[in-house]
């Protein structure tokens, strides 16, 4: 196959699975209007959805995923470079919010295990325990909007229940393979403990091990006597603690820097938000 045209203008395709690859195939691109190409596919767990065209190595220079552990799976597919930027979070933006006094002691955020399904159950459970806790919330019309109300009740708990996709599995989660999701990053960027089955996948491994609360998820009277351990164990401390972990190592920012080094581009935006950033964690880690 005839290497591409190629113009001067780089170009990042972010896809949600890598079907979305597909849109590579689009008239612009294939008449050689850009340079160097890189797509990055966030939900790369659903490798079966690769397209054939993007197999080719064709058209992409690059190719970056969130699971580590297909890195070598798909460098076979796609004849391209393939590099790991995993999952992430706006540790910035949720580490310049004061948050109020941490009044929910455990909050259930998103899908559950059966025996968690029930929020009339749990607070009836954890109020016996002395506990505080939140159930659903509403949700809101748009993302912005939605990620804003998580965001605001994950300040204000010292716990949110949340597990992998093994232990607390739904129609749309992948029966086998495991990963993290906003859930477990947004709470480590809010200085929230997370109390549940973590996923076994690597990128769990970039989460603080002292966010963890290990807790079996099968039923209740295993898992409340637990959480009352870490509530009576918890401290303010703790919070500004695991900001700063996220802040080091789940912030989107250092994925895009990462992607942007190898695509040889730089922006001002990117290059201040990364001193703001570097600023941030030496405030909260001063001396380090």
């Amino acid at each position: 196959m005839s290497p591409r045209r190629r113009g001067k203008d780089p170009l990042l395709v972010i896809c949600a699975n890598p079907g979305d690859l597909l849109c590579l195939a689009r008239s612009e691109i294939l008449a050689g209007r850009y340079g160097t190409i890189h797509g990055w596919v966030i939900d790369s767990f659903w490798d079966q959805l690769l397209p054939r065209f993007a197999r080719q190595g064709h058209i992409l220079d690059h190719l970056w995923i969130t699971d580590g552990e297909l890195i070598d799976d798909y460098q076979a597919r796609v004849n391209v470079p393939v590099s790991w930027a995993p999952w992430g979070t706006d540790a910035l933006r949720w580490a310049k919010i004061t948050p109020k006094d941490r009044d929910i002691d455990v909050l259930r955020l998103g899908r559950q295990p059966e025996a968690w399904q029930d929020d009339d159950i749990s607070r009836k459970a954890l109020k016996a325990a002395g506990l505080s806790f939140q159930g659903k919330f509403p949700g809101q019309p748009d993302s912005a909007s939605n990620q804003a109300i998580v965001t605001s009740y994950l300040l204000r708990s010292k716990i949110v229940l949340a597990s992998g996709n093994k232990a607390s599995p739904t129609y749309y989660t992948h029966p086998d393979r495991e990963y993290i999701s906003a859930r477990f990053t947004d709470a480590a960027a809010c200085g929230t403990q997370i109390a549940g089955v973590p996923p076994n996948c690597q990128a769990a491994k970039l989460l603080p091990e002292e966010g963890f609360i290990r807790m079996p998820v099968s039923s209740q009277e295993e898992g409340i006597p637990i959480l009352t351990d870490a509530v009576k164990s918890w401290t303010p401390e703790l919070a500004p603690r695991l900001q700063a972990h996220a802040l080091t190592h789940l912030d989107w920012r250092h994925r895009i820097a990462d992607i942007s080094k190898s695509m040889r581009i730089s922006t001002s935006t990117l290059d201040r938000e990364i001193a703001e950033l570097n600023e941030r964690i030496a405030s909260i880690r001063p001396g380090e």
